[in-house]
């Protein structure tokens, strides 16, 4: 197995770079988004992958799950920018991705980082769960340091809203299991302030949530 097969395989995520055209600064939406852009800096684009580097580059140009700024403006990759960061679980890698992108801004860089930039149209949602689930043997292993009589949860992330979400879980369509058998309301106390935001930070938000939660001593499942 190679080394990038291994990364996959444990489900950790790389950073990388792609350098843009100057055109790109034509666009709207990517001066929109780069409002202290200095004449004559460099343009990027800045993203996560649980691929080898090379094939998502590949991708993008051959319009397989691309960035449009990517397919129409990507030069090339710019392995050295990110030399000095390792593969890395997805939430960390995020949060490497939106530190990255405001460092090139701020030395006036056009940059594009879908963890920033994209449209803010995902939610995430916590949906109070039955103390029955406690029966479920799964459950129970998965939260070790459930504190008795605290509250059981199901965190998620989702492009419609997380009332929407609730019914779709309810009546069996994308359902989990233990929020389809055991979900009993949302708990927007606990995640309302949060949303709106990316897909990116809503799939990382999830992540970060559900560990904090469960370190609260709430039983908590997640996929």
């Amino acid at each position: 197995m190679t080394t990038d097969e291994e990364e996959v395989a444990r489900g950790l995520y790389r950073l990388y770079v792609v350098a843009l055209e100057a055109e790109v600064m034509s666009t709207r939406k990517f001066v929109e988004k780069n409002p202290g852009y200095r004449p004559g800096q460099p343009c990027y684009f800045v993203d996560v992958t649980d691929l080898a580097v090379d094939l998502r580059f590949d991708q993008h140009m051959h319009g397989i799950k691309d960035n449009a700024f990517v397919r129409m403006y990507g030069i090339a990759l710019r392995p050295d920018f990110t030399v000095d960061f390792p593969p890395s679980p997805f939430g960390v890698a995020v949060e490497k991705e939106a530190e990255f992108a405001r460092s090139l801004r701020r030395e006036g860089c056009g940059v594009w980082a879908p963890v920033l930039d994209a449209p803010e149209t995902s939610n995430v949602y916590v949906i109070r769960l039955d103390a029955a689930v406690l029966k479920n043997r799964g459950f129970r292993a998965a939260n070790p340091g459930y504190v008795k009589g605290s509250p059981c949860v199901y965190v998620g992330a989702t492009g419609i809203s997380p009332e929407a979400r609730l019914a779709n879980h309810k009546a069996g369509y994308k359902a989990n299991y233990y929020a389809q058998a055991y979900g009993d309301g949302l708990m927007p106390e606990l995640f309302l302030h949060l949303n709106p935001m990316t897909y990116q930070r809503a799939l990382a938000t999830e992540i970060a949530l559900g560990e904090e939660l469960r370190q609260e001593g709430l039983g908590v499942w997640q996929n």
